[in-house]
């Protein structure tokens, strides 16, 4: 029985070591999973779909009150007063549509109310300023009409009011943007 102990402990090592190698191996040093996101939107004729939600980014309240700007039609971020922008998370509300034969009519909010998530702070209220580009043109500041042209993209910015001392938190409202193809 001695010498199946001895043959039986030298085995039993041996797998260990096989393993150990093996699993060293087998595991990278470094490795990183990243994932990513694809997207596609299908318009269908007479359609509106939301691709982007307005945000005005990370904003710092001063000691004074100040105003926090998207452009509708560059999508740049502005600051006056004591409001102070941070990073660059900031976008314009994009819609893509299409349709209508003779005309389409675009109306909407004209200003949405933000809130605090959770509470406890006067809430913000910013003024919406929509635009319009065609897949046959530029983009353009939009009044209420709009000539049909392949795909319509309309763009929704804005001028936040930051008051002074805003408390920190997650601040969000909700707008409405309405396209009647004619």
């Amino acid at each position: 029985m001695g010498i199946e102990g001895t043959s039986h402990s030298r085995g039993a090592a041996r797998v260990l070591t096989i393993a150990a190698a093996l699993t060293a191996l087998g595991s990278p040093a470094f490795a990183a999973d990243m994932p990513g996101t694809v997207n596609a939107t299908v318009v269908r004729p007479n359609t509106l779909v939301k691709t982007e939600d307005l945000d005005f980014g990370t904003i710092v309240s001063g000691t004074t009150g100040g105003t926090v700007s998207v452009n509708a039609v560059t999508g740049a971020r502005t600051a006056t007063g004591g409001a102070t922008t941070v990073g660059n998370g900031a976008q314009r509300a994009q819609f893509q549509g299409t349709g209508g034969l003779l005309l389409i009519t675009v109306s909407g909010s004209t200003s949405v109310t933000l809130t605090r998530a959770g509470g406890g702070a006067a809430p913000m209220t910013a003024t919406l300023v929509r635009a319009a580009s065609t897949s046959g043109g530029g983009i353009a500041l939009l009044g209420s009409t709009l000539l049909p042209s392949g795909v319509q993209t309309y763009y929704i910015g804005g001028t936040l009011t930051v008051p002074a001392n805003q408390p920190e938190g997650d601040y969000s409202g909700t707008f409405t943007l309405t396209v009647n193809y004619l």
